[in-house]
């Protein structure tokens, strides 16, 4: 080689490869890689590193990318290249191959390896690859392997344009260890620290001296305070208070962090004078003057709430600014910090700081999260914690052993994934299981490891069974997931608490609104809300919190039934839908568009949120821990909804005619919704409103088809059977499961007066 390409031995003391695993073959990895340059490219080429004398046979590197006459989706996973390694590492503990028009020095081996560019390309170090050049491994382009001609994974890094590819308009990538984009577009030269597992781009010409393939790659941090410092696990929240949050650092032992600051980039919520602003905003700014990495290598930082045993810098109260939401966030540590808390250093929101306070970045990592328009001020990235009920930015991610890569651990913080102050968990031990888990085992059959696929009703029967949740999930959870997950098919369906009566509309201004519950006298409501879906005062659509009411401290009384409303009502349990929870004198229950009114268990969402953040339909966001029961009032039954928005739930009630019914109320005997009428006086009369008293029977109070109870079989009836037709429930006649031309051939012959 040329002088260019000469370097001594990395140092153990500093050398990922060192730490990668007692195997040498397991500790080769990749270093450096460029695909691009100015001009032709001629000087593309592979770097990996190890131990010196490592024998590469056996090892492939596979470029995957994309196939260039396929239309989107079809176009990911394709092969691009494949180059089986010969050879030996030698002293330098690297080994570069590159074409045969290489201009800077003579490669260990040549290759061809047609490395793409502009493209989004992952590039994959294997052992025993069986597979072709060409080969498509993501059978069904959806980003995820579904082939592995190969018997190990050893290493792997994508290149990316996009740090959250769509596979449409971007390729999807197959590696969780994401370099760029570079501005717009993918990084042509990315290299490795020496010290650490950090990614970085490169520049675009390889004549530059930043180009250092053959040679000891730059270290990144260290000098002066922090000696070494690398980001390693963190938490940002967790179920209920985040009172253990936490960030870990590995450094060298010793090293004071004096003259650093922990500086955390995100976004600005609109105020009274400011609006809201999602770029580059100082969130927190944390000086770590007073910390010292330990003799064993972790730093630990947590508040003083914390009940971790193993912290070594503990902050002021709330010291760990970690906003807990989803969207997307670069956390740094960095050296002469002298900018403020709030203040905008993106100020026109393109992704490239406009000001960097500060004269050295230690350490840097981003938190991604479900919005892709955020901006990344690093390149090493956690990826977005992607489960079965969305996509949420991570509550706890780890760098794994031995390869260092980013992992997404357990949003709960009992799942028992966390490791502060010691070795990260395995990159072999695979997901840490928690309720909701992909892979967990469904929650009706019987397993051998603790938790369900089905979020909410895991966290259900573990609140009952503690040890469906830390023991095993065996055949007492399945008995009580059948008890406690059951779901409502029908309007006559419901729980031991259950929706009673609701008025939501009456003539002139509705003081009289409410909502009754009934259940077993006595029985605590402690953990219970009753949450109120609609289209909120805003653009945001469908499924947004309108009003919520817990009821913790209550009790269902004496009689049986629980009245919750307006002042004029004489309620047991004032609405509390006004500022400050002070009840609401009139139109606490929005009416003339479809509602969903449910009673839910475990409620930790918020007043506005939006629940349904695609308007499909169907719920994105369920902030609670069992649906105890629910009911929708319909205007318009069309979907998708025209003039009104989305219901929810399997219980749906009406339309009235052309409107939302003004009242509802259930059947004592049978639990069958009904709809009452409009005029609060005329009800009355009819003995339909009774609140907060038990209502009346249908099974002998009412004749065939008479579906309201008002004593007439009547257009009204005819509504509320069409409403529902197909379906179950009101206007199932013949009870067989769904609502057809028996059912209305009945009601035609009882069509009038029903007979005393």
């Amino acid at each position: 080689m040329t002088p260019r390409m000469n370097r001594s031995i990395v140092s153990c003391a500093v050398a990922a490869s060192c730490v990668l695993g007692s195997d040498a073959l397991a500790q080769v990895s990749f270093s450096e890689i460029r695909v691009d340059q100015p001009g032709l490219d001629l000087s593309e080429y592979i770097e990996v590193r190890g131990a010196a004398g490592t024998s590469l046979a056996g090892l492939f590197v596979v470029v995957v990318g994309d196939d260039d006459f396929a239309a989107p989706p079809a176009q990911n996973g394709k092969i691009e290249a494949v180059v089986a390694l010969q050879g030996t590492i030698g002293a330098s503990g690297v080994f570069v191959v590159a074409e045969s028009t290489y201009q800077f020095g003579t490669p260990d081996q040549v290759a061809v390896m047609n490395l793409e560019n502009p493209d989004n390309v992952t590039f994959l170090l294997v052992s025993a690859f069986t597979g072709v050049d060409g080969q498509t491994i993501d059978t069904n382009f959806d980003g995820t392997i579904d082939v592995t001609p190969w018997s190990g994974l050893l290493d792997s890094v994508a290149l990316v344009s996009t740090s959250a590819p769509d596979g449409v308009t971007s390729d999807f990538v197959y590696s969780a260890t994401r370099v760029g984009p570079a501005g717009s577009a993918t990084p042509a030269h990315i290299w490795r620290c020496s010290n650490n597992n950090n990614w970085n781009v490169g520049v675009s010409d390889p004549a530059d001296p930043a180009d250092t393939a053959g040679e000891s790659n730059p270290t990144c941090g260290g000098g002066g305070g922090g000696g070494t410092l690398v980001f390693s696990e963190l938490r940002t929240k967790m179920p209920g208070d985040d009172n253990n949050e936490y960030i870990e650092f590995t450094g060298t032992p010793g090293s004071s962090l004096v003259g650093l600051t922990y500086v955390v980039l995100g976004d600005q919520a609109a105020t009274a004078t400011l609006p809201a602003d999602y770029q580059g905003v100082v969130e927190m700014a944390l000086a770590l003057d007073g910390a010292v990495i330990p003799s064993d290598g972790y730093l630990v930082i947590a508040e003083p709430t914390t009940t971790i045993s193993e912290v070594d810098f503990v902050t002021e109260a709330d010291g760990l600014k970690f906003e807990d939401n989803s969207t997307r966030r670069t956390h740094l540590v960095v050296r002469g910090w002298t900018g403020a808390l709030g203040a905008d250093l993106d100020v026109d929101g393109n992704c490239t700081l406009d000001a960097a306070p500060w004269t050295e970045v230690v350490c840097s990592i981003v938190v991604m999260g479900y919005y892709d328009t955020d901006c990344s001020y690093a390149t090493d990235l956690i990826p977005a914690d992607v489960t079965l009920t969305g996509t949420y930015s991570a509550g706890h991610a780890y760098r794994c052993e031995p390869s260092g890569e980013w992992r997404v651990g357990a949003f709960d913080f009992a799942a028992g994934g966390d490791t502060p102050g010691g070795p990260n968990r395995a990159c072999s031990a695979g997901a840490v299981f928690e309720c909701g888990e992909a892979g967990t085992g469904l929650c009706t059959v019987p397993h051998a490891n603790p938790y369900c696929e089905d979020v909410n009703c895991c966290t259900a029967v573990c609140l009952v069974d503690p040890t469906c949740c830390s023991t095993g999930w065996d055949a007492d959870c399945v008995t009580q997931a059948a008890t406690t997950c059951s779901t409502s098919t029908s309007s006559c369906e419901s729980g031991d608490v259950r929706l009673n009566e609701i008025r939501i509309d009456m003539t002139g201004t509705d003081t009289l609104e409410f909502i009754e519950l009934s259940g077993t006298p006595g029985a605590g409501l402690t953990g219970l809300s009753i949450v109120i879906i609609g289209d909120g005062a805003s653009t945001l659509g469908s499924g947004v919190v309108e009003r919520v009411r817990s009821l913790a401290g209550f009790a269902i009384p004496t009689d049986g039934t629980l009245l919750v409303g307006n002042p004029a009502v004489n309620p047991d349990v004032g609405n509390g839908g006004g500022t400050g929870g002070a009840n609401l004198a009139s139109d606490w229950i929005e009416n003339s568009d479809n509602i969903t009114i449910m009673l839910v268990r475990g409620w930790t969402g918020t007043l506005g949120g939006d629940l349904d953040t695609n308007d499909d339909g169907q719920f994105d966001l369920t902030p609670w821990v069992e649906v105890v029961d629910t009911i929708a009032l319909i205007e318009s039954s069309v979907v998708p909804p025209s003039g009104t928005e989305y219901a929810y739930g399997p219980n749906r009630i009406g339309p009235d005619g052309p409107y939302v019914p003004g009242h509802i109320w259930r059947c004592q005997d049978t639990g069958c919704w009904n709809i009452g009428l409009f005029i609060v006086e005329d009800n009355q009369a009819a003995g339909n409103e009774t609140p907060g008293v038990d209502g009346q029977d249908c099974e002998e109070a009412s004749c065939t088809g008479d579906l309201n109870a008002s004593g007439n079989v009547d257009a009204t009836d005819l509504t509320i059977m069409l409403a529902n037709w197909a379906n179950s429930g009101t206007g199932d006649i013949d009870n067989d499961g769904i609502v057809g031309g028996s059912d209305l051939t009945a009601l035609l012959a009882a069509w009038g007066v029903c007979p005393p």
